[in-house]
């Protein structure tokens, strides 16, 4: 597994040749200074046409795979993005029936190192004839669609901007049926729920082309979920997907990415905290076995060690169940 070529030349007056490491950035020995995070030029974003983006984003048939995770336990997801066959059904908030023109599906399907099924997030978005959303299921942890969003607000997206913004907002209920009533097959989302909840646009720096993201909460919980899509000046779209999970504290827990075609630029903080830092490992998900430690590099986060390119860890450990995975050190 490893691969490691080791060069001594016997010179007079020393006495022993350095051997190992292969590019070990945790020896600890003190001989070479701590490398530090190569950090990127602030991201200018560029402007596109966000209205256009996001229909051409719903319109797609869309089915991306093998989108690689960040987080170091060699996790995978797919994206897609579909229409409900058939004709759109009403949606009911409140007692007021409104009539889909469309039906958008978009869902993302995470897998384990394995490719085992693990978690399955669906938003089906109802809209109308200009592609404003009149509702929205929820679909999680593979029980299908037990939640909804009415929309109590919603705003047509700008021709032109590098900004973000509000897709449509509304509140969030358990309570969601699809079935027949009073004669006829509707999709119910009950309007008795108090958690409120926005459905986001942004755009996101990228190289060659910027991102067109939208952000679906997921179910009741404050987790929220950003997927973005390439837009070239041509306003077209390509497969290199970029999605981010965001914990509850609005910090990013994994991103899941398809960089052969477009790269996220984003700039990372560097102020490494001396009592609150990052470093980065090589290790075996299946059963956490850690091959080596890179504890001298320092990372100000968890986001700037799983993005850094400073440790080209591959030229010393090649194996297809391994990977980098990043360390938290806090003391007081």
């Amino acid at each position: 597994m490893k691969k490691q070529t080791i060069l001594c030349a016997l010179v007079s007056l020393l006495a022993a040749c350095g051997g190992g490491g292969g590019g070990d950035g945790g020896s600890g020995n003190g001989s070479s200074p701590d490398l530090k995070p190569v950090v990127p030029p602030a991201p200018v974003l560029a402007s596109i046409n966000a209205a256009d983006a996001l229909k051409k984003f719903l319109s797609s048939d869309l089915t991306i795979s093998n989108l690689a995770s960040n987080d170091g336990s060699l996790g995978t997801a797919t994206l897609i993005v579909s229409q409900e066959l058939g004709q759109p059904a009403p949606f009911v908030t409140n007692g007021v029936s409104q009539q889909a023109a469309s039906v958008k599906v978009i869902s993302l399907l995470r897998s384990n190192a394995s490719g085992k099924l693990q978690y399955r997030n669906t938003w089906k978005l109802h809209l109308d004839a200009n592609m404003q959303p009149i509702g929205m299921a929820v679909g999680y942890a593979d029980a299908g669609y037990k939640a909804c969003m009415s929309v109590t607000g919603r705003n047509e997206l700008p021709t032109l901007s590098n900004a973000s913004g509000t897709y449509f907002s509304g509140v969030q209920t358990l309570t969601y049926t699809e079935g027949f009533k009073a004669g006829k097959y509707a999709n119910y989302c009950d309007p008795s729920g108090t958690a409120s909840a926005n459905v986001e646009w942004s755009i996101a720096a990228g190289s060659p082309s910027p991102y067109f993201c939208l952000t679906m909460p997921d179910s009741l919980y404050t987790a929220k979920t950003r997927m973005c899509i390439p837009v070239d000046g041509a306003g077209t779209q390509n497969n290199s997907v970029w999605v981010r999970l965001f914990k509850a504290d609005g910090s990013s827990a994994i991103d899941y990415k398809n960089t052969a075609q477009n790269k996220p630029l984003e700039q990372l903080g560097t102020a490494v905290d001396a009592n609150n830092y990052w470093y980065g490992a090589v290790w075996r998900p299946q059963d956490g076995y850690i091959y080596q430690r890179y504890q001298d590099t320092k990372f100000a986060s968890e986001q700037a060690c799983r993005d850094q390119t400073t440790i080209n860890w591959k030229a010393t450990w090649d194996a297809t169940n391994i990977s980098w995975t990043c360390v938290n050190v806090q003391s007081k």
